[in-house]
Parts: structure tokens; sequence; C-alpha cells
């Protein structure tokens, strides 16, 4: 394949990932930033809302399910997701979400849910490199586009709205044998300004006998995770200034850093034919510390958060010689 195929081809994915993260920004996305009662006033119910929280669940350690090997991969799909209406909340909402993933050759990464990646070291089980993604945050009036059961929850009225953010940062990872240990840190430039940090551990494994696919295996993934934020980072989400307070009914809180939340997320892929695949998730994380204490937890929301979905992918992929 020429060089001007493979630049254009490229420059075809980047182009509908960057259109369909743009899309799902403007219906509704975003981090968090500390909202002053000015800003409440000007915004209205307009600014962005967390309606993907659940899709991280599905990190870019996705199994393949084709056994063909090619150097671009492309995985789309989507699934119906049962998560907290935002962060800290005790309602539920039923989301219909849209699932984007392309990869190369296991160093350049790009979907809705992990960012754009690409591993500058990739050898001896190790990987590591920038990486950046986008956060999204919530709505004041507790709704989101992708919801399409559950109520609105009224338990953010009076917070404000929360915008987009920009992360940047980097990752590593390291696999040995079925067990793979990855940790990231990125920097909001944007919106909630903050430090957020992930950690987590899996144990994956491999079972042909239970798979309904000859040749294809049925995947197994588990393991524990674990969140650190700074202190503007914890203020942006679960802080309540004195504006909020007047406005929310909450009392005065400002939260610092530290361990956000810890849990444990699962997931298993069911080949249903070479290409097409059907993920089941589900997950557990409890807020601790400072944001677990926050009166927006406490009061009006609840620090045990459960995740459960089921994804439909297709994939497929070329080589770019």
């Amino acid at each position: 394949m020429s060089k001007r195929k493979q630049t254009a081809r490229l420059t075809l994915l980047l182009t509908i990932f960057v259109m369909l993260t743009k899309l799902l920004c403007g219906a509704g996305g975003a981090s968090a930033g500390n909202v002053s009662s000015r800003r409440i006033a000007a915004s209205g119910n307009n600014s962005d809302s967390n309606p993907l929280p659940a899709q991280t669940a599905v990190e870019d350690t996705y199994p393949k399910v084709a056994p063909a090997s090619k150097d671009w991969t492309i995985r789309i799909g989507a699934g119906a997701i049962l998560s907290p209406a935002f962060v800290g909340s005790r309602d539920y909402q039923l989301m219909l979400v849209p699932a984007l993933k392309v990869t190369y050759l296991n160093t350049f990464f790009a979907s809705v849910e992990d960012g754009v990646g690409y591993a500058v070291i990739n050898q001896n089980g190790w990987r590591a490199g920038p990486n950046a993604k986008i956060a999204f945050g919530r709505k004041e009036d507790g709704d989101n586009p992708f919801r399409i059961a559950g109520g609105k929850t009224s338990a953010l009225h009076g917070l404000g709205n929360i915008d987009t953010t920009l992360e940047v940062g980097g990752f590593a990872e390291y696999r040995w044998n079925n067990i793979s240990t990855k940790i990231g840190l990125r920097k909001g430039v944007n919106g909630h300004d903050g430090l957020v940090g992930d950690l987590s551990v899996k144990y994956t494994h491999t079972n042909q006998s239970l798979s309904p696919m000859a040749g294809l295996p049925l995947v197994v993934s588990f393991g524990p995770r674990l969140t650190v934020v700074d202190a503007t980072y914890s203020k942006a989400f679960f802080g309540v200034d004195a504006d909020q307070a007047v406005n929310s009914g909450l009392p005065r809180y400002s939260p610092s850093g530290g361990v956000l939340s810890y849990g444990v997320g699962s997931f298993i892929v069911v080949p249903i034919s070479k290409q097409l695949s059907a993920t089941f998730l589900a997950g557990y994380d409890h807020l601790t510390g400072d944001a677990g204490s926050s009166p927006l937890v406490s009061e009006r929301g609840s620090p045990n958060q459960g995740m459960f979905g089921v994804l439909l992918s297709y994939e497929f992929g070329f080589d770019s010689r």
C-alpha cells in the first residue's frame, strides 16, 4: 500500500474519531470545576453532563476476539449501561452508549472511553506513553442525552453545570502472563483543572470450552482498581462553595485530595462470529475520603456505585502495507 493511501486512511479514521468525540461532547459531556452562582444563572440547563460514566470499564486492554492479526483494528458498536446518574448519585439511569476504538500495532489507540494514546515504550511486557482524553461532566438538572430510562435526579439542583475537560498525561502498563497492571496520570488543562490518577490490576482468562464459537475463546477479565485526585479535582466535583450552598441548601464543604474511590471491575467477552462479539460488564466502586464525606454524597447520594451493562461490537481490520 502506498504512503499516500496509508496517510489517507489514517486521516479518515482520526477525522471520524474526532467528529464522534465532538458530537459526544456537544451532546453533553465533561469534567468539572466549582461553579459560582453567577455561572449557574448564566448557564441554566445548557451545559454538560456525564453521559458515559461507565464506559471506562472497557479499557484499551480489551482482548481481540477475531483471530486474524491486522495492523489496524477498528471496533464499532453500541450498548446499554445501567449506572449512577452522576458520580456519587444514588439514582440510576439506563443509557444507550456508542462504542468506537481504533488501534494500530498495539502502539496507537483512540477511543471514546480511553482517549488518544501512543505507546512510546512497547517491549518486554511494558507499554508506556502519552495519553489525552475527554472527561465528561454533568448537568445540574441530572439528565444526559444518552438516557433512555430512569428519572432525572434533583440532587444537583443549585450546584451548577460542569464543563467538558481535556485531560493530558501518560500511562504505563506491564503484562505478565494473564495479569496486567496499569497506571495513568492526567491533568485537566481546562474545566476542572485537577489531577487524576488511576491504578488497576487485571486477571484475564480465556476459555474455549465455554465459547459458542469454535476457535474463538470466551474471555473473562476482573480485578481491583483505585482512583486518586488532587484537591482541585475534589473541590470541583464534591465541594460546595458559598454561592452553591445558598442555591442548593447544602452546607459549605471544601474537600482535600487523596483517594477518591476503590473498587473492582469485570467483563466477559462472548464471541458471536469471527468479527461480532457481546461484552457483559459489571463493576463496583466505593467513594471514600473527602469525596465520600461530601454532603452531596452523604445527604443526597451514596458512596456505593454499581454498574452493569452489555455491549455489542463489530471488529475488523486492515494492513497498512
